[in-house]
């Protein structure tokens, strides 16, 4: 196991090193963000009545909800364009934060690419990149981008290394910084280790807790979304494990953000669990301070290409938070069987979840028995997996999931990366819960086996066959089939 991998917070000699040697000679925008007390001063003022932290804590305080539209083009002057279009096209009021996504060459710290795709852009007239190439345009650009918009903006610069993509959003006034590595190598990443991903989202992590400390609250990202088909714990766990990392280096606020897999009461007991679960572990290790915020992310795997059916995906996405009563709401469009959002789409997602938000009012699933047992089988498969890993790594969480995908406790079915042992195997049940047919090694307590057991058994009678290997491959296709349509 290398040295370097210990959750232990880094301290400012280890993290301006890193910063210097490693982070901002990446890009030559990196040179604009040197002076770390300069920036925080202008990020305090760009973000002054538009900042994530401040947003979600009210929209908490006040059982409300925030919308988080996404969008990325290749050209500045494409970002503000698009931002204003929808703020004004779809009525995107005070109540929302945009999630900004970058390009896949940003993504891959591949500049170069990245800078000749802006020049293509320009010739063309049109975006020939899949988001905004944050780093290639440096901090300057990211203020006007910032400025042009009324509400905060967050980035999602997913992938093996986003440190110096949120340095610059983080000195523009934005929210960026991301605490999450395991969903990283799951949902981006072939090589890489999780230990090399763990330390370079410490870094992250400890940039977000020393804005914060300075007045500039940054609530990073601890997401789940994987690569869109995984189980409710499983889920669960890249959550609550992934907030003690972040707590180690100081971060106070943090997003917990599930991708959703569709199933109203197993989504919102799996949101439930994990928030429950990140206050309880955190106050266990000493972080009592830490608050955190739930949202949900839209499904990730196929959509449908029928307009109709993908406002149905639209709509019943954003009902599951609004039925939780979890404040982030992110938002997908209608373009997402085809390509990225456009202004256009993601306008119209905007006015239907709006819409959506009017027609549920303050409704909210009430207590009831099956979400009791959900809450309790999630429960103990994520108490579980927790303890095995902090036992294997002598109470240091970030050891302990290095061992875990080691020896494969760790386990999902679908990713490109190749330290995943890939031998489970989900299948979805009689009401479209996603259930283990094959759990692998991953040390589920008896009483869960034998729940997902009999869920799968209901759908086998249901269908009148058995549940296999065809139906997982089945699956994967659910909610992106057009029924009833003439090909």
């Amino acid at each position: 196991m290398p040295a370097h991998v210990r959750n232990r917070r880094l301290d400012d000699d280890e993290f301006f090193r890193i910063r210097r040697e490693e982070v901002l000679p990446q890009w030559e925008t990196g040179r604009q963000v040197a002076d770390l007390d300069e920036c925080i001063a202008a990020a305090r003022d760009l973000s002054h009545g538009k900042n994530m932290t401040e947003k979600l804590v009210e929209a908490k305080r006040n059982g409300t909800h925030v919308l988080f539209p996404q969008f990325g083009r290749a050209l500045t002057e494409y970002m503000i364009e698009g931002i204003r279009f929808v703020a004004d096209e779809g009525g995107l009021g005070t109540e929302a934060i945009w999630n900004i996504y970058s390009d896949s060459y940003t993504r891959k710290n591949d500049y170069r690419s990245a800078a000749a795709g802006i020049e293509r852009s320009r010739k063309e007239g049109m975006s020939m990149l899949n988001g905004w190439p944050i780093v290639n345009f440096g901090v300057d650009e990211a203020r006007r981008v910032m400025q042009a918009s009324r509400v905060p903006l967050t980035l999602n610069s997913t992938d093996e290394d986003g440190r110096l993509a949120s340095e610059i959003a983080l000195a523009a006034g934005w929210s960026a910084a991301n605490v999450r590595s395991l969903q990283e190598v799951i949902a981006h990443c072939k090589d890489i280790p999780l230990a090399e991903e763990i330390r370079i989202n410490q870094y992250e992590a400890r940039l977000a807790a020393l804005y914060t400390e300075r007045g500039v609250p940054i609530c990073p990202f601890n997401a789940s979304n994987l690569s869109g088909y995984d189980s409710a714990g499983y889920r669960s766990f890249v959550c609550v494990s992934e907030s003690l990392l972040a707590a180690e280096q100081g971060v106070k606020y943090q997003f917990i953000e599930h991708g959703l897999n569709m199933n109203l009461i197993q989504d919102i007991a799996m949101i439930r669990v994990t928030e429950r679960l990140c206050y309880e572990y955190c106050a266990r290790f000493g972080y009592r301070d830490v608050e955190f915020f739930a949202g949900a992310f839209p499904f990730l795997g196929a959509w449908p290409p029928g307009e109709d059916e993908a406002n149905a995906m639209i709509a019943w996405n954003a009902t599951i938070p609004i039925m939780g009563g979890f404040p982030g709401i992110i938002l997908k469009c209608q373009d997402e069987a085809f390509a990225t959002p456009t202004k256009e789409g993601m306008a119209k997602s905007v006015r239907l979840a709006r819409h959506m938000l009017t027609l549920m009012g303050n409704q909210k699933l009430p207590p009831n028995s099956a979400l009791e047992e959900e809450e309790a089988m999630i429960e103990m498969e994520v108490r579980a997996l927790m303890e095995k890993c902090l036992e294997a790594g002598d109470g240091d969480m970030a050891i302990g999931m290095c061992k875990g995908v080691e020896v494969g406790w760790i386990d999902t079915m679908l990713t490109p990366w190749k330290h995943n042992h890939g031998k489970v195997r989900v299948v979805r049940d009689a009401q479209n819960a996603v259930r283990y047919l094959d759990p692998g090694d991953i040390p589920l307590p008896d009483a869960v086996r034998e729940y997902h057991r009999a869920k799968i058994t209901e759908r086998q009678r249901r269908d009148g066959r058995k549940v296999d290997f065809n139906t997982v491959v089945q699956d994967l296709q659910f909610a992106s089939i057009l029924k009833g349509r003439s090909t």
